[in-house]
C-alpha cells in the first residue's frame, strides 16, 4: 500500500485525495493504487473527479460500517458515525459533480451545437409511412432545403394558378 500526495491539481490522484481530505500519510484511508483504480473505472463514465471521490467516500463508509463500538474503563469508541460522515461527504461530492455539469455543452451523441450537415448527405427521414398521405405532398426533400435542382421541389403556387 503506497501513499503519495503533493497537492490538488498536480495529478488526478492528488485532487481526489484533496476532495476526500485524505492528505496525511499517517491517517491514510486509501492507497494510491485504490484511487488509481477508481479513476480508471469512473472517469470514462462520469468525467469529473468529484464523482470519483464520491465513490471512494462510499467505499470508506463501507469499511467503517463493519466496525463495532467499544467501551472499556469509562472510555468508549464508536466508529459508526465516521461512516455516516463519509456517506454525507459522498453526497456532497455528488452535488459538486452536478454543479460542474451546469452550463456545459449538451451531449447529443457526437454532434456539436451549431454543427451543420455536410452538403453530400441527404436529410434524414424520420418516420415510417411518411409518404402515405398523397395530399400532404412530399415529406422528404432529400437535401437541406427545397430548391429548383431538387427533383422533389414543388414551386410555390401564385394566386390564380
Amino acid at each position: 500500500m503506497t501513499f503519495s500526495y503533493v497537492g490538488p491539481g498536480i495529478t488526478d490522484k492528488d485532487t481526489v485525495r484533496f476532495l476526500l481530505g485524505d492528505v496525511r500519510a499517517a491517517e491514510a484511508q486509501l492507497s494510491d493504487e485504490e484511487i488509481q483504480y477508481a479513476i480508471t473505472v469512473w472517469m470514462p463514465l462520469y468525467n469529473t473527479l468529484p464523482w470519483v471521490a464520491s465513490t471512494l467516500a462510499d467505499t470508506i463508509a463501507a469499511r467503517y460500517a463493519r466496525e463495532a463500538s467499544y467501551s472499556a474503563d469509562g472510555v468508549s469508541v464508536s466508529l459508526g458515525p465516521v461512516g455516516d460522515q463519509y456517506r454525507a461527504l459522498a453526497a456532497s461530492l455528488r452535488e459538486q459533480h452536478r454543479s460542474l455539469l451546469v452550463g456545459t455543452t449538451p451531449d447529443v451523441g457526437g454532434m456539436s451545437p451549431g454543427e451543420q450537415t455536410p452538403d453530400d448527405i441527404a436529410a434524414f427521414a424520420f418516420g415510417t409511412g411518411m409518404h402515405d398521405d398523397i395530399e400532404a405532398g412530399q415529406q422528404d426533400w432529400g437535401g437541406k432545403t427545397p430548391n429548383a435542382e431538387n427533383p422533389y421541389y414543388v414551386a410555390e403556387l401564385q394566386p390564380g394558378q
